[in-house]
């Protein structure tokens, strides 16, 4: 299939098709779609993701339980999937499938988990028939993070869902099948190649995927299993085929595959997405950090300016600085804000040659720690550039609180707050014991970390570039910094690299991302991969909304709230024109659809669309009518577009607001509104 062009990711078709046959209603309602475990339960968009999942898989699957309308139920869905996008020429081959985009941070893992023991518990009660269950993801660290949760869900269910190894499948299956368990394989994704790819050794990692070929086929689930080069482009074929079965030429594929992913680039993926809740989607509900991407008006005056770059490194520390400040004016007003500590990412081009843009960064700390920079002037212009900032998920900007600390940094605050200096100081660096991806730095007068350099050969650089960049090796330790970098005990406040962090680990701690010499290429890839790394919020125990969603629920001030702001945001900042415009261009085409929606015009329509008018918010209990006709057309209207589009096109009318969506929504589906019918009056009335 070919990749996505930029008009079709509004085109979900699929989640479409489940909404206009109202599939989810079809569901049997006593199933819990809720519980997890003792500490988790699902929020109401993650048991949406896995109902829509098991609507459209009980709809394809339901020719095979009706033998005698065999193919009756899956030709209607073909026959819509060529109807409505009749140049993709979708075949019959090619809808076993729904996939779910789902923002990293949003949490799909748990998703995934509950889908698979439902699909378990639907099959125990004859709603789908028997396929074994496959989850593929790219890597070790993704499958374990997998095994941890399934062992929380089991603490708390009596259906257990045993995990096994694919290799095992042939040895384990029968006995599984006549016992009713609910079991799992595990593979990586990676891993499944054709037999002359695999070796002849029985301790071999790779597996043929054709030893797991199953007559009636599978039930597929696959993590983050669809990226990469052509390699990966051909084991997608290979588990179609596993999900396929053994058919027939004029058969319908009898497996099904689950594709979830927080970003998508086939056309296909789009086509047959079940459920969309992407980063712009996640965001706008209240979850994660919101994103800021500085510089964005591309003001440098030479790409080839150290000092320009050294100047973008300490703007990124005033506003760290800031972050930390805002904080612990948060934490004196209430003791109970679970917030993280934050942290900078800062991502180089080359660490091991001499031009690298590691040496930059090392130039602007030692500006810092010798108080070197004019910081009260740079802090001045910052605070005059963010007076503005727009944040790309929404139409705030930044708080005065969180400006006022902008504005009034200097060098001994940053001395302190990141560095954990009392005076001037020089750089000491020291590495890890048996760890050789790793090191450490600390000022002269401190006695903790503030830095962590994490690359591929650190013995090697250490001896190479340390004398260079004036930095003095002391005695190892014995304690890895990374391992513990989630810890409310991490002293590191940068982390520094030549690529990203990114892959098999999250953080909620990530505030600030900044990228040296890297390339418009690599700027986009990396932080396309980094924002759902560190989007995640906690300001309560497990509540991940930001706080302006939560002022009711937790009677918090609109002070808490403005402090709140710079704890909340993920700011992006690079050093060189191209990679900033790279990755505005990359969060806009990969997360925000709307942006991409030009040429929309204004609907030209022979009536007046009934509108509620709210006066204040004393009244929002009225109750408005509407006529039967009018409320066929608004209907029409609002199931035209995604939410999004009604709300950023305000294609409604202006200053359209979400909360009157969502009163249009529950009165569209029968649910209690304070909208009703009456009669025939052509507007709303509050009488």
């Amino acid at each position: 299939m070919a990749k996505a062009k930029q008009n079709i990711k509004k085109h979900l078709l699929l989640n479409q098709f489940i909404h206009d046959k109202s599939l989810v209603q079809k569901l049997n309602e006593s199933y819990d779609f809720g519980n997890f475990s003792q500490a988790i339960n699902l929020q109401f968009y993650q048991q949406e993701g896995v109902k829509n999942a098991l609507a459209i898989l009980s709809f394809y699957m339901k020719d095979e339980l009706n033998s005698h309308n065999y193919n009756q139920e899956r030709r209607k869905l073909l026959d819509f999937y060529q109807g409505e996008n009749k140049d993709l020429k979708l075949q019959k081959e090619h809808i076993a499938r729904a996939s779910f985009w789902m923002a990293t941070g949003s949490g799909k893992t748990i998703v995934m988990i509950k889908l698979i023991a439902l699909i378990h518990e639907f099959i125990k009660n004859n709603q789908l028939p028997k396929k074994p269950i496959m989850l593929l993801a790219p890597n070790d660290k993704i499958l374990n993070q997998f095994k941890a949760n399934i062992t929380k869900y089991n603490n708390y269910h009596s259906n257990f869902i045993k995990i096994k190894d694919l290799k095992d499948f042939e040895s384990i299956e029968k006995e599984a099948s006549l016992l009713n368990e609910a079991v799992v394989y595990f593979a990586r994704s990676d891993l499944l190649e054709s037999e002359e790819n695999v070796g002849k050794d029985k301790k071999a990692k790779r597996l043929n995927y054709k030893n797991y070929l199953n007559k009636d086929g599978w039930y597929i689930l696959l993590d983050e299993a669809h990226r990469g080069d052509s390699k990966t482009s051909l084991r997608k074929n290979y588990y179609h085929e596993l999900a396929r079965g053994f058919i027939k030429e004029d058969e319908f594929p009898k497996g099904f595959v689950f594709n979830f992913s927080a970003t998508f680039e086939d056309e296909i993926d789009f086509i047959t997405c079940a459920y969309n809740y992407n980063l712009q989607k996640f965001n706008q509900e209240g979850y994660g950090k919101n994103i800021a991407i500085l510089n964005e008006n591309l003001d440098f005056k030479s790409e080839n300016n150290e000092e320009a770059k050294i100047k973008t490194i300490l703007e990124g520390f005033i506003i760290f600085n800031a972050i930390v400040k805002t904080k612990e004016e948060l934490f004196l007003k209430r003791q109970d804000f679970t917030y993280h500590n934050p942290l900078i990412i800062a991502v180089s081009d080359k660490v091991n040659t001499q031009d690298a843009g590691i040496k930059t960064y090392f130039k602007a700390v030692h500006n810092v720690l010798k108080n070197k920079a004019d910081i009260g002037n740079i802090a001045l212009e910052l605070y005059e550039k963010l007076q503005n900032q727009n944040l790309h998920f929404g139409i705030n900007t930044l708080s005065d609180d969180f400006l006022k600390y902008i504005k009034n940094t200097n060098n001994d605050e940053l001395r302190k707050n990141i560095f954990y200096a009392s005076a001037n100081a020089n750089l000491e660096c020291y590495s890890i014991k048996g760890n050789d991806k790793e090191l450490a730095f600390k000022s002269k007068n401190s006695n903790k970390p503030f830095m962590l350099l994490n690359i591929s050969n650190a013995k090697e650089w250490e001896k190479n570039f340390l004398l260079e960049l004036g930095v003095e090796s002391i005695s190892d330790i014995s304690q890895s910094h990374f391992e513990n970098i989630n810890s409310l005990e991490s002293s590191i406040n940068i982390m520094l690299g030549s690529k990203v962090f990114s892959e098999g680990w999250d953080s909620n701690r990530v505030n600030l991302i900044s990228f040296i010499n890297i390339g418009s290429v690599n700027a986009k890839k990396y932080v396309l991969q980094t924002i759902g790394r560190g989007v995640r919020i906690e300001p309560f125990l497990n509540i991940r909304k930001r706080l302006n969603t939560l002022k009711e629920t937790f009677k918090i001030d609109e002070r808490c709230v403005n402090l709140a702001c710079g704890l909340e945001t993920l700011f992006v900042m690079a050093s060189d024109n191209e990679a900033i415009q790279a990755i505005i261009e990359g969060i806009e085409y990969e997360f925000i659809e709307s942006k991409h929606l030009k040429g929309f015009k204004e609907t030209k329509l022979s009536f007046n669309l009934p509108i509620p008018k709210y006066k204040n918010e004393t009244k929002l209990k009225s109750i408005y009518k509407i006529s039967k006709d009018d409320a066929k057309s608004l209907e029409e209207l609002i199931k035209s577009y995604d939410e999004d589009v009604l709300i950023l096109g305000q294609c409604l009318y202006k200053n359209f607001k979400y909360s009157t969506l969502q009163e249009f929504n529950k009165f569209i589906k029968g649910k209690e509104s304070r909208i009703q019918l009456s009669g025939n009056k052509v507007e709303f009335n509050e009488k």
